[in-house]
């Protein structure tokens, strides 16, 4: 049996960590909005949007820098961080992008991969939304 390197783990993690940002908001038919224009579309049309970007591990895997986004925002208009930061506010309080953007700086050279992905796996199966 080979052993699991970081590169796959984080591989991993990354599909059940956006699994549970796009599922965490949907309807009970799956329907959710896009964070920063609003469309409604179902969560499998969506995407897992970073205010502060992916490359930052400090802030990869948080549920705050994380949001649903829609194919348009996330890619073509770069995330829309104007409202992606005004929306940030208004849910997390005025100084959330202060705080993200602390955070982004942080040095991360170990990150618990492991523990992370079971955390996560965990949270799908408790909201019954494992796939």
């Amino acid at each position: 049996m080979r052993k699991q390197t970081h590169k796959s783990y984080k591989k991993k993690l990354d599909t059940l960590f956006s699994l549970f940002i796009r599922q965490r908001g949907a309807d009970s038919e799956g329907m959710t909005f896009c964070f920063t224009c609003g469309v409604r579309k179902h969560w499998k049309e969506l995407q897992c949007g970073h205010f502060c970007p992916r490359q930052y591990l400090s802030l990869r895997y948080d549920e705050q820098n994380c949001q649903t986004q829609c194919y348009a925002c996330n890619m073509l208009y770069n995330g829309q961080p104007s409202a992606f930061a005004v929306r940030l506010k208004a849910l997390y309080g005025d100084d959330i992008v202060e705080r993200l953007e602390a955070r982004r700086k942080e040095v991360t050279r170990y990150f618990p991969y492991e523990l992370k992905l079971e955390e996560y796996k965990n949270k799908l199966s408790t909201s019954g939304t494992v796939h």
